[in-house]
């Protein structure tokens, strides 16, 4: 897991501008284009053999047909084969959530499907493998039991999951960044000024960008144009510093008036709550007006054709609601990781139990509360955890079952929808009283080591197992 250290560019003049944004637009058309070729499953194989693909290009004399200099081709090629890793990576996690919950395979079908899906840790992933069961290739080794007819049935089970998992094959939606590598560009500095010489498509030519700030620079670099301030970004990507992880364990709950709650009832964050406050707040109100404003377009389509255009042209644009929006999601991107910063440094875990986001949609009991929920950034939520596992070596155990840790009492055990009241919990029978978000994150900790309440329990077994466990206890 790599760190992206980000350094901008000043303003470009007019023809570096041109230069680089036709360097960028040659080279997603490339890239779109080996993603169309290589995004069928015939060439699935060539994921786990990358340079093999590269050096049989080569060989066969393949010239862009959009003026990329060789290296700029062999790194669109690379991009492409990585962004469709990524692609069927996350598909195969997807169709493993649905392996853990479907009931209707056996014991032995389930071990061949996984088996099918195997990543070695070392030689990496048999993509044949994955291959074979859109071919209906039986492949088979010693330790599969299992009979044809059962091959069959997991395979095809298999290709039904991925085909809705998959979607759509990936492509590139719009221009905006190519890669360089060590070969492909130059840094030097004048004075206190830094800047970068980047190779474009003319052989032997390079554009010299002027950056604002110092960095060291070394490996590949990803150029990354910003159209509206008329200059580009800088992306390295390098190795964090990793730091020994910790002996204590700690559970998290989520919010939206926090980022997160602890075991210990710190609420991480609460300017987080007062940003989704605010985004709600202005989503409601935009899209009233703009609401009222496409009645009013529809009224006068007929009545005043011209008049229409004119307020879908200057009322109901898109532009100042994207940057708005995107100021908003920039700034819970920056709670949510101080949020993490205090978190690992306040604690320094050795293993943080969490719940499972994938469930959690937004629908809810009031409208605002559902659009708080829908304006979670889970992806950010999910993508900084992991990292920050990473760099404090941190042992990641999985999502825990989330199933009423709410409204189960730490102290005694008694569940009861009746002992949580908003904010508050108070268990009905003895009479424990704390946070619900923090007695929540107390019993995700507690199921770090449940044997019998896994991530996959049903909910109504977790009442079961609960309420058996309290009235065993009681008496």
């Amino acid at each position: 897991m790599q760190q992206t250290v980000k350094q901008k560019s000043l303003p470009l003049n007019k023809d570096k501008w041109i230069k680089i944004a036709q360097t960028i637009e040659a080279y997603a058309r490339q890239k779109d284009t080996f993603l169309v070729k290589y995004g069928h499953v015939q060439y699935l194989h060539h994921l786990g053999a990358k340079r093999r693909l590269r050096d049989e290009l080569v060989a066969a004399g393949f010239t862009s047909p959009f003026g990329l200099q060789a290296r700029q081709w062999k790194l669109a090629l690379d991009d492409a084969l990585f962004t469709l890793e990524r692609q069927w990576e996350a598909a195969i996690v997807g169709v493993k959530e649905r392996l853990y919950r479907h009931e209707g395979l056996s014991d032995e079908e389930k071990h061949y499907a996984f088996w099918l899906l195997y990543r070695d840790e070392k030689r990496g992933r048999d993509w044949k493998r994955l291959q074979a069961i859109f071919t209906h290739e039986d492949v088979v080794n010693q330790k599969i039991s299992l009979d044809s007819g059962g091959r069959a049935k997991v395979r095809n089970y298999l290709k039904r999951a991925f085909r809705r998992i998959l979607g759509t094959r990936p492509c590139v939606k719009k221009a905006r960044s190519f890669v360089v590598d060590q070969q492909m560009y130059r840094v030097f500095n004048t004075g206190k000024r830094q800047y970068i010489a980047v190779a474009t498509l003319t052989p032997g030519e390079r554009a010299v960008i002027p950056l604002t700030g110092i960095h060291a620079m070394r490996g590949n670099l990803r150029v990354v144009l910003l159209p509206d301030e008329q200059a580009v970004e800088i992306h390295l990507s390098r190795e964090p510093r990793i730091r020994p992880s910790g002996e204590e364990e700690a559970g998290i709950d989520l919010g939206v008036t926090e980022v997160f709650t602890d075991d210990t009832g710190k609420k991480y964050r609460p300017e987080y709550g007062e940003a989704l406050q605010e985004m709600s707040d202005h989503i409601l109100d935009k899209s009233r007006k703009r609401g009222k404003l496409w009645a009013l377009r529809r009224k006068f389509l007929e009545q005043d054709p011209n008049k229409a255009r004119r307020i879908l042209r200057h009322n109901l644009g898109l532009i100042k609601q994207t940057k708005r929006n995107k100021r908003y999601r920039t700034r819970c991107e920056n709670e949510i990781n101080r949020a993490f910063n205090e978190l690992y440094k306040e604690r320094w875990p050795q293993i943080i139990a969490y719940e499972d986001l994938a469930h959690l949609r937004g629908k809810a009991k009031s409208k605002g509360l559902s659009r708080k929920v829908s304006g979670w950034q889970r992806n950010i939520i999910k993508e900084r955890r992991e990292y920050k596992n990473y760099v404090y070596s941190v042992t990641d155990p999985g999502p825990q079952n989330a199933a009423y840790s709410s409204q189960e009492c730490p102290q005694c055990g008694w569940v009861d929808a009746k002992n949580r009241n908003g904010d508050i919990f108070k268990c009905r029978q003895c009479g424990f009283t704390a946070d619900a978000d923090q007695v929540a994150a107390m019993n995700l900790k507690k199921r770090l080591h449940d044997e019998e309440i896994t991530r996959y329990t049903p909910y109504k077994r977790v009442k079961e197992i609960l309420l058996q466990r309290y009235y065993q206890q009681a008496n």
